[in-house]
C-alpha cells in the first residue's frame, strides 16, 4: 500500500468516527403526555430520550393557555434509567392547550432542545 493510500484511508477514519460523535446527542424519543396528544390533566411531564441526560443541567418549562408558566417540581431521572426524566406538575392543569420546552444537557455535556404541545380535555 502506498503512502497517499494509507493517508487517505486514515484521515477518511477519522471523519467516519468523528461525523459519528457529533451525532450523538440526547434526542425527544418519546413524551408523556404525547406530543400532540389529548390527556386527562396529568401529573407529570416523562421525557426519554435517546441517551442520558444531567438532570440538575436539565431544563423543562411547561406553558399554560393564555403564556402564563404552569409551576413545575425539579426533574428527576427514573431510577435505573438515566435517559428518562420525569418532571412533577405542581398544580392540576385547566382545559386547554399546553407547551412543553425542554433544554437538555446529555451525560456527555452536548446541549439539545425543543418543545411540543398537548391539549388537556
Amino acid at each position: 500500500m502506498t503512502r497517499v493510500s494509507t493517508i487517505t484511508i486514515a484521515a477518511s477514519l477519522v471523519f467516519i468516527f468523528a461525523s459519528g460523535a457529533a451525532f450523538a446527542h440526547a434526542q425527544l424519543e418519546k413524551a408523556t403526555p404525547a406530543v400532540g396528544g389529548t390527556v386527562a390533566p396529568p401529573n407529570e411531564i416523562r421525557l426519554e430520550f435517546s441517551e442520558g441526560v444531567e438532570p440538575k443541567f436539565t431544563k423543562v418549562t411547561l406553558t399554560a393557555p393564555g403564556g402564563a408558566a404552569a409551576p413545575l417540581g425539579a426533574p428527576t431521572a427514573e431510577a435505573g434509567h438515566q435517559n428518562v426524566l420525569i418532571v412533577p406538575i405542581a398544580k392540576s392543569l385547566a382545559p386547554g392547550v399546553y407547551t412543553v420546552h425542554w433544554r437538555a444537557v446529555s451525560v456527555d455535556t452536548h446541549h439539545t432542545q425543543g418543545d411540543f404541545n398537548f391539549t388537556v380535555k
